[in-house]
Formats: C-alpha cells, structure tokens, sequence
C-alpha cells in the first residue's frame, strides 16, 4: 500500500467525521430553533390556543367546577354564567403567559374575577332577599378564587418554571454556538478541499443527508404516534391545545425534513457535476 494511499484514507476518515459531527449540530441545531418557534414562544402558545378553542373549552370547564361549588351554597348554576366570561378567562391567561414568558410573577390575576363575584353575589342575595353570613361569603370567594387559579395554570409550566426561565435565556447561544461551529466544519472542508473542491460539496452533501435522515425519523414518529394524543390530561381545554401542539410541531418537522432533503439533493448534484468535470479533465 502506498504512502499516497494511507494518507488518502486517513483524510477521508477525517472528513467524514467532520461530516457525521456536522450532521449532529445540524439535528441539534434545527432542534433548538423548533423549540424557539414552538415551546418558547409565547406567541405560539397563544395562537394553539385559540386554533383548539382553548379558552371556550376553559370557560366550560371553570363554569362546571364553580357550579359544583355553588351547589352546597344554593347557587343556581345561571349564577355562575355571569360569573365566568370567555373573554376576561382570555385576558387573564395572556396576562398569565406574559409574566411567566418574562421571567416575573407567574401567578394567576384573579382581581377582575373576585369582583365580578362579589358584585353578582351582593345582587344574587338581594334578588332572593336571602341572609348570608360575611364569613361564610369570604369563604365561598375565597374557594372560587382557588378553583379559577388552579382552572388557568398550566401545570407542566408550573412544575418546570425554574428550568423553562433558565432554559429559554441560554438557547440563543446554544444556536449561535452550533451555528458558528457547523460554519466552521463547512470552512474546513472547503480549506482542506481547495483542489478538489467537489469532495467538500460531497462531505456536505453527507451531513445533510445525515440531518434529513433524523428528522425524518422524528417526523415518522410523531406521526405514527399521532403528536400527543396519547398525553394524559384533566383539562380536556389543555389536551385539546397538546394535540394541536404536537400536529404543529409534527408539520415542521416534516417541513424541516423537506428543507434538507431539497438542500442534500443541491448538493449532490453540485457534488456530480463538479466530479464529472474532474474525470473529463483528467
């Protein structure tokens, strides 16, 4: 074996690490810009919500809790109907997500709703010129109050508050970071391709090939298990919202797979044309 030749495998070994890590940061990396665009992005939390009907569903919900607690009260459940609105259930959850996006306070604003209840209370009593005790009132306010906190929190955000906040700082560099290296394996396959340049769109072509195939196994996996369908929930409002959730994010994944497949496709082409103008010249 010659000299020439072990120095031609050894290269190739090189390089095609280089592209197999290259596909690594390129998977991490549209992973991490999926999470920007979908977890982290309040935005798009709200726009699920209100593409599952989230707040509506919601509203049924807290209605349907409050009415059980109205019963040993003597409420009728028509009280409640005044009690609970869709559109204020809206402005509380986006307030909700604002101060929990934020980093700040993430505690449900229940000062509308407590009014509200007071207010249609003072007027249920007078209109049935029942008599209440002010304790008994309190009581029964402060339990709602609990009900409609408990009805708006979303509990998955809740038990990993410290984590999201934290996570949500640090992952625009953990994207510049895998950007900046994927940027310089590509350099380095073209530096160390200067004469036969064809070979760095061929080790490129590999990486995105590489890329493509994993997100095409991820999308083939969210697909088969239909998103988050199978997700245990209580609140059928929140489950409505995961399985939009997860068709969404199934969608760019397969987006995603599309993307790289076209730019893996590019490059092999660029990869044979160039490779044929080499045999042709030699």
């Amino acid at each position: 074996m010659s000299k020439k030749t072990v120095s031609k495998k050894i290269r190739d070994i090189i390089f095609g690490v280089l592209s197999f890590i290259l596909a690594l940061f390129l998977f991490a990396d549209s992973i991490c810009v999926l999470s920007v665009a979908f977890v982290f992005n309040k935005n798009a939390w709200i726009d699920q919500m209100h593409l599952s009907n989230y707040f509506v569903d919601k509203t049924d919900e807290v209605k349907n809790k409050l009415i059980i607690l109205g019963n040993a009260s003597g409420l009728a459940p028509e009280f409640f109907d005044k009690v609970v609105d869709t559109i204020q259930i809206t402005k509380d959850t986006q307030t909700y997500l604002d101060a929990y996006f934020d980093g700040k306070n993430d505690i449900i604003d229940t000062t509308v709703f407590k009014q509200t209840f007071y207010s249609e209370l003072e007027a249920y009593v007078k209109e049935k010129n029942a008599k209440v005790d002010d304790a008994n009132v309190d009581y029964l306010v402060k339990q709602a109050e609990h009900i409609y906190t408990k009805s708006l929190e979303i509990p998955l955000l809740y038990r990993l508050s410290v984590y999201f906040t934290a996570l949500r700082k640090i992952i625009p560099f953990i994207i510049a970071g895998l950007t900046a290296l994927s940027a310089v394996i590509v350099l380095i396959l073209f530096l160390g391709n200067k004469k036969w340049r064809h070979r760095a769109f061929k080790y490129l072509y590999y990486a995105c090939a590489g890329t493509c195939l994993s997100l095409l196994a991820a999308a083939v996996y969210l697909s088969a298990i239909g998103g988050l369908k199978k997700i245990v929930l209580e609140s059928r409002a929140l489950y409505n919202m995961a399985v939009s959730y997860g068709n969404s994010l199934t969608v760019a994944f397969w987006a995603l797979t599309a993307f790289f497949f076209i730019v893996a496709f590019a490059l092999y082409f660029v990869y044979r044309s160039k490779y044929i103008k080499v045999i042709s010249s030699d």
